[in-house]
């Protein structure tokens, strides 16, 4: 072991000093691209204007020239076929990499050569939208730039600011209206499996920013994408090649004025708590695991009684829990996030070998103490109904605390100018401590106190090895090869979740009674769920250029990738129960401690039998635990040809085989199970009017696929919702049909002003439903007939320097989406809604729809004083959360603002301060349902404004 570090340590060593020996001369680095098509160019000659010194582009089109010592240089571009190009005034400086991102002209007659200054073409900022003028298909980027200043922690806070994108949970992206069942996130181009039972979207808010290149989403399929999409497909790309040597260091620190300085309801936390993990306090105790191993059943009361041997089984197991049923305090100190990366490219075996590394991790405290949980229901007619009838009211404290920590790797060697190949690996980690206390009345109990307590953690991880290839063929047809295999592992670990409901009872001559009626409640319990996804695939593009009849570069690709997915799905329950005949919560007054105190055997009677107080029962069933796989594979066909040097044609198909199986151990539940294959059409068309204006069309074909826990049919009790859900072995996957148009000017770098339209339709649909048959506040999913989703996205990107040379250092993004939604309630929901309101409509908009989204954002960037800053604004509309039975009135979460500051300044060239100020108008989080004109509350909290410093220092 001592032996890898020594050999570590002198590795960076030889690379540190490689990089200091390269000081005192600058490097000029870019990518060299088709200003029609927007491909990257192989084999560009790029040189020195009256030197010998020069280069060519790589199979990605990149160039890089080094060891050029510090002045002014005239840079001459020349490739056959295409106007050479002579930029002036390029900057070397001692040391530093001048970043020079080229666009040539295809030669269609001869032309003079074309001559620029460097000024022009140098904007970083805007190569995404460079690459999105380019593209083949309706797309959006957030870069690496764009995501520090907006001041994200994660990916999912950076998705924010994509045209027609929601965030659900702090962690769910939804996109244009539609569900994250619509939609599919990536890594670097490989699917990533979800770690949420309940849901198909990966949690995007386990990635740390500073372990993200850009955010690419794509809105309408090409048939070299997955065809499991709709509204949208997330692709993000982690740090690669490394332009120079680079080291940073940060540390920032935060205070939340909820919970900061303050004694929050969590629960005792375990050892490692502080790594993202528990360290098997929570874990159920090795006792009771050895005698569930041993295949016997847990001792009855009733079998204690004339059992010494039983009674004896049932104190041991008992007892080898610990008491904690309650949330305990935990002092929330101020939040800290810390990281470091460092990356280089240096030469190996006379070629370029690229290294990047990173490490995040941070800690962080949320609750609130004066949140409000209510439950309201219809009774009788709906039109005769002057008021909601109110069936619990509580006031509501939370409290968590979040640890999260990240660590990436990546190695890419060139082994010529043709030929790359790069591995990555990403090692993620979140654990999540929770606590919450509720107490109030339900009006169906009169004069008993409602209490319930709950006690959770969740701890999730990702661990995900890629390695991927790219190469070309001069004499082979000038084809490129891409390949890829990944494998990606997704577990999420809830060891110990706890929950308590009491109440207590005041009579009217004064006299206070506890209990805990199992008739009214959940008997107190201890619940583990484990799941464990593991995500296989492998894929290959291979891609032929042509000329057209005109002339102009087309392309035809083809290829496929197979994407394997298997999922163990694990949870056990213990149930308490009370010997009331010798002990009840009433005998301590309540106290929560004193009564799990009393865990066992508590004494004997007269008699010689053993008294018991709480006991504990496994109330574990095999029909909650299963299996299951998915298997994708897939081929397509397509081509990108070029009607005119102004019209694009890309179309193609993409074939999918798609199995998918839910077994229960239950072998007596039936096997859910999804067979099917589709054929998915694309056609894109893109009309270019001028050099920067576009209008694209796009037909295609998609599916929607059910999740693994809707196809599992089996009944689960959500201890935190409180809601059952039943799913569905008989479910089909939805086919959607998309058609979009959008119209967008790139008026200069780094700008835009778009204007889009999408509509699709949904056939089989899938829709959570209330089951009436399950009893009450019971789901299910189910697909019903059709459904319509339809809106308009405006987008403008524009530095406000047209106005005046005064304000040519701000800039302003904002983005409009408007969206409208139809889906077909059930038969016979439709008819249990009509029995109370005959006039109800048959449709209603789509779960986790927002009717209108709003971004703001206005940036301030200086390079001469080296400070940046910026002001965003976020607004939904409300959207539908939880569909009530019957004629209740759905519960819809209602629409907020949040309102965000971030600056930086560098100081003495190495260090950056910055400063952040979240949701500084911290609105209510609202979920509720109106009725005759009333607003009654669901649940409302506030998460407070969080304030944070934070120092870089980079080299």
């Amino acid at each position: 072991m001592k032996t890898h570090i020594i050999s570590a340590l002198v590795c960076f060593a030889l690379s540190f000093s490689y990089n200091l020996k390269a000081q005192d001369a600058g490097t000029i680095t870019g990518t060299v691209v088709d200003a029609e098509s927007g491909e990257t160019l192989i084999g560009v000659n790029v040189v020195l204007q009256g030197t010998t010194i020069g280069t060519s582009t790589n199979l990605d089109g990149q160039y890089t020239i080094k060891n050029i010592e510090p002045g002014s240089y005239t840079l001459e571009v020349s490739y056959i076929s295409f106007q050479k190009q002579i930029i002036t005034g390029v900057e070397v400086n001692s040391g530093e990499v001048t970043k020079l991102d080229i666009t040539l002209q295809p030669e269609t007659e001869k032309l003079e050569d074309v001559i620029i200054t460097a000024e022009a073409i140098l904007d970083n900022e805007a190569g995404l939208l460079r690459q999105r003028q380019k593209a083949i298909s309706f797309s959006d980027a957030i870069s690496a730039e764009s995501i520090s200043s907006s001041g994200s922690g994660d990916a999912a806070g950076a998705l924010k600011k994509v045209v027609g994108a929601s965030v659900v949970d702090g962690k769910y992206v939804f996109i244009r209206g539609l569900g994250d069942r619509y939609t599919s996130t990536h890594l670097n181009g490989s699917e990533l499996p979800s770690a949420d039972p309940n849901r198909k979207s990966f949690q995007l808010d386990i990635f740390p920013s500073n372990l993200l290149e850009n955010i690419v989403t794509l809105k309408t399929f090409t048939p070299d994408k997955p065809g499991n999409f709709s509204g949208g497909l997330v692709d993000i790309a982690t740090k690669d090649f490394p332009e120079q040597f680079s080291f940073q260091a940060s540390a920032s620190t935060g205070f939340n004025t909820k919970s900061t300085f303050t004694d929050l309801v969590i629960g005792d936390p375990s050892s490692t708590d502080y790594l993202g993990f528990d360290g098997g306090r929570r874990g159920v105790p090795q006792e009771v695991r050895d005698f569930i191993k041993s295949g016997q059943e847990f001792p009855t009361l009733r079998d204690t009684r004339n059992d010494p041997e039983a009674a004896e089984t049932l104190d041991r197991l008992s007892n080898a829990f610990n008491n904690e049923f309650r949330p305990r305090e935990q002092y929330g100190v101020m939040d800290q996030s810390y990281g470091i990366s460092i990356g280089n490219q240096v030469p190996f075996l006379g070629n370029d070998l690229g290294y990047t590394a990173s490490f995040s991790y941070s800690q962080g405290y949320s609750g609130y103490d004066d949140g409000v949980v209510s439950r309201y229901d219809l009774v009788g007619n709906f039109d005769d109904s002057e008021q909601l009838f109110r069936r619990l009211d509580v006031t509501d404290i939370k409290g968590q605390r979040n640890v999260d920590w990240g660590g990436m790797a990546t190695l890419s060697y060139r082994l010529s100018d043709a030929h790359k190949v790069s591995a990555r690996f990403l090692r993620t980690q979140s654990g999540t401590g929770e606590g919450r206390y509720l107490e109030g009345f339900q009006y169906d109990i009169p004069n008993a106190l409602f209490q319930t307590r709950v006690v959770q953690y969740t701890e999730r991880s990702l661990s995900s090895f890629q390695l991927s290839g790219k190469s070309y063929f001069e004499n082979f047809l000038k084809t490129t090869i891409e390949w890829k295999a990944a494998s990606a592992t997704n577990i999420q670990d809830e060891p110990d979740l706890r929950y308590f409901t009491t109440q207590v009872d005041t009579f009217p001559s004064g006299a206070i009674l506890h209990s805990s009626p199992t008739n009214n409640f959940q008997r107190p319990g201890r619940f583990y769920r484990n799941l464990e996804e593991s995500n296989r695939s492998v894929g290959v593009d291979v891609t032929i250029p042509f000329n057209s009849f005109n002339g102009v570069a087309g392309n035809i690709k083809f290829g496929g990738n197979l994407v394997d997915v298997d999922r163990d799905f694990r949870e056990q329950r213990f149930d308490f129960y009370t010997d009331t005949q010798n002990f009840t919560l009433n005998d301590v007054e309540g106290n929560v401690d004193a009564f799990f105190d009393s865990l066992g055997i508590l004494g004997y009677s007269n008699s010689g039998r053993p008294e018991f107080g709480n006991y504990v029962q496994n109330a574990s069933t095999p029909r909650s635990n299963y299996d299951a796989t998915r298997t994708v594979s897939a081929a397509y066909l397509m081509t990108e040809l070029p009607v005119t040097d102004w019209f694009r044609l890309i179309g193609g198909v993409r074939l999918e085989q798609a199995d998918i199986e839910v077994v229960s151990q239950d072998t007596s539940l039936a096997v859910g199970s999804i067979s099917n294959t589709d054929y998915l059409p694309s056609i894109n068309g893109i009309l270019s009017l001028t050099d920067n204006m576009n209008i694209r069309a796009a037909y295609t074909k998609t599916v929607a696929r059910p999740t693994f826990r809707e196809l599992a049919p089996y009944i689960t009790f959500d201890f935190v919702g409180g809601l059952l859900f039943q799913g569905n072995e008989n479910l089909k996957r939805t086919l959607i049909t998309n058609y979009d148009l959008r119209w967008e000017l790139f008026t200069g770098p780094g700008e835009i002003l778009a204007v889009s339209g999408f509509y699709k339709e949904l056939k089989n649909p899938l829709e959570r439903v209330i089951r009436t048959d399950i009893g009450n506040d019971a789901l299910s999913i189910q697909n019903v007939e059709e459904g319509r989703v339809y809106g308009l996205e405006l987008e403008v990107r524009k530095n406000l320097g047209f106005l005046t040379e005064n304000l040519r250092h701000f800039s302003l993004a904002t983005n409009y989406t408007l969206v409208r939604s139809y889906v077909d309630i059930p038969e016979l929901e439709l008819l249990v809604i009509r029995n109370a309101k005959p006039d109800a409509e048959d449709t209603r908009e789509l779960q986790g729809q927002s009717p209108f989204l709003f971004n703001f954002d206005l940036g301030y960037s200086n390079p001469d004083i080296e400070f940046n800053s910026s002001v965003s604004y976020n607004y939904f509309g409300d959207r539908l959360g939880i569909i009530s039975e019957g004629a209740t009135p759905d519960i819809y979460e209602r629409g907020y603002g949040s309102l965000n500051f971030t600056a930086n300044k560098t100081i003495a060239d190495h260090f950056e301060l910055s400063f952040k100020v979240s949701n500084i108008l911290d609105p209510y989080i609202i979920q509720s349902q109106s009725f005759n004109g009333d607003e009654y509350f669901y649940q409302r909290y506030k998460r407070g404004r969080t304030f944070s410093l934070g120092i870089k220092y980079k080299i």
